[in-house]
């Protein structure tokens, strides 16, 4: 009996254990186990173009796009991975094999849905590992067919790698390393700023660049070096410095003072005769002192008019550069030493100011006099009694006496501008009895050839003789006077001007 119910037992056990085993064998074969959801498809949802749903590996691709993120601000970073997308999202799909991931665009009203399948056998993180690489295979090429030169160093001065535009110098130099070397010598001991460096090797191509500036980069890998061909910059600047030298040649003759500030009002181009003129100090030209500073100099040196008031005059300096900027500036300053000087302000390109100091002190002298010889070249005639007028080869009045303006009536500074030989004779003639003087006269004072001096004798109509003498003078001018002769003793004393008649 006992036997019989230790059998009963172990039977039921046993049929327990196998409905037990059927049933997660049963369970195992319809609903198998998911795959991790990182092994899974990709799936992106996009409502009206913008993006509204993703998994978390498109998420962290976009940490510099906008909060809503579009179509076309996808693409571009999924296309290292799925070449296939199109340009504009629309119902589409293709299978994925042993090389390329599986895509399938999906539209539901406004609504897109696009899903990325991993190609077969992937591993759990295919996506990242895909687009990484991706990446990585970019960026390799982009650095490997730079134009520009790229290496990178340990700290110890290695070479770790070079792309290959750096291979291409280093055939010149012995190999990689030996360029590298060189390279670590030319820049040290600050490898951490860009400098400039000259290649000498004989063995460079002609199209090489024999300037490189280069800049260091310090990285977890290694110190990244990056040149660049800065030959034209260098002959640019041997140009301008070749311009300026001869510039400077050019001003160093002149003898008007230049002083040349640029946009941000400092001196920076004088010559010699700028200190010649000023006494300004020559090393605090050199110290490119600000424009304000200069003519502060130049007051303190009394080589400008002191001002009354300070303030006023700084007020009109900063009218002055005004003025400048626009080539509307023009003084003439008269010092207490005598001398005058005339400043010019002129715009130059980019901003910049330039200031001519001109001494025209014998310029002023000359005219004063010359002035002064006229005033009493005016004083002598003014005292004869003949009515005295000079006229220029072209017939135009240019001098005349006190006499001659009280005898027609005329003002000295009204008419000699304006008044020819032509008009002089027809108001001459009026006063007159007919004469056949006053045709000869015209001609003569127009005349080119060579001339002498005559005279005529002419009756006025209030009775007087009047001898009008004609002598031709230095550089074609003509001298006419107009001579009285004594009244006889019956006349009335008094002497009156001619009387103008019209004839």
């Amino acid at each position: 009996m006992d036997s019989f119910v230790l059998a009963a037992s172990l039977l039921g056990l046993a049929c327990v254990a196998g409905g037990v085993l059927l049933v997660l064998f049963l369970r195992k074969s319809k609903a198998p186990e998911p795959r991790p959801r990182s092994a899974q498809t990709v799936t992106m949802l996009f409502q009206d173009g913008i993006l509204i749903d993703a998994n978390d590996q498109i998420w962290s691709l976009l940490p510099d796009l906008p909060s809503s993120p579009t179509w076309g601000d996808i693409r571009p970073l999924l296309l290292p991975v799925a070449p296939d997308l199109p340009e504009t999202p629309c119902p589409t799909q293709i299978s994925a094999d042993a090389s390329r991931m599986g895509l399938t665009i999906s539209k539901e009203g406004t609504t897109f849905r696009v899903t990325l399948a991993p190609p077969i056998a992937a591993g759990d993180e295919w996506f990242i590992t895909k687009h990484s690489g991706a990446f990585a295979s970019h960026m390799q090429s982009a650095v490997m067919r730079a134009p520009g030169l790229i290496w990178c160093l340990t700290e110890q001065g290695e070479l770790i790698w070079g792309n290959d535009a750096f291979m291409l110098y280093a055939r010149a130099y012995g190999g990689a390393h030996s360029f590298a070397d060189h390279m670590v010598q030319e820049t040290s001991p600050d490898t951490r700023r860009s400098k400039r460096v000259k290649l000498t090797s004989d063995d460079l191509k002609p199209y090489l660049s024999r300037w490189l500036e280069v800049t260091v980069e310090e990285t977890e890998t290694g110190l990244i070096h990056f040149a660049t061909g800065i030959d034209a910059v260098m002959r640019a600047e041997a140009a301008q410095q070749n311009f300026v030298q001869t510039l400077s040649k050019t001003f160093a003759n002149l003898t008007t003072g230049l002083a040349i500030f640029d946009r941000d009002r400092r001196l920076v181009l004088f010559n010699p005769a700028l200190v010649d003129l000023s006494k300004v100090p020559i090393d605090f030209l050199s110290a490119r002192p600000a424009m304000f500073e200069f003519f502060d100099k130049l007051r303190d040196y009394r080589i400008m008019p002191e001002p009354k008031n300070y303030d006023d005059w700084r007020e009109r300096m900063a009218k002055l550069v005004a003025a400048a900027c626009d080539d509307r500036f023009r003084e003439t300053w008269t010092l207490a030493s005598g001398q005058t000087f005339d400043i010019t302000g002129q715009p130059y390109p980019d901003g910049a100011i330039a200031f001519l100091f001109n001494d025209i002190t014998a310029e002023v002298s000359l005219t004063r006099g010359f002035r002064a010889e006229l005033d009493t070249l005016q004083s002598v005639i003014d005292t004869m009694d003949d009515a005295v007028a000079v006229f220029d080869p072209q017939g135009t009045l240019t001098v005349c006496n006190t006499a001659y303006a009280d005898l027609w009536n005329v003002d000295p500074d009204a008419c000699i501008p304006e008044t020819t030989i032509v008009e002089a004779t027809q108001s001459w003639k009026s006063a007159f009895h007919p004469s056949p003087v006053w045709p000869e006269l015209r001609d003569f004072v127009t005349s080119t050839t060579e001339r002498v001096s005559w005279d005529s004798e002419l009756r006025g109509k209030d009775g007087r003789e009047v001898v009008c003498r004609v002598d031709p003078i230095c550089h074609g001018a003509t001298l006419i006077r107009f001579c009285f002769r004594p009244r006889q003793r019956d006349a009335r004393p008094e002497a009156e001007g001619l009387q103008i008649v019209s004839a």
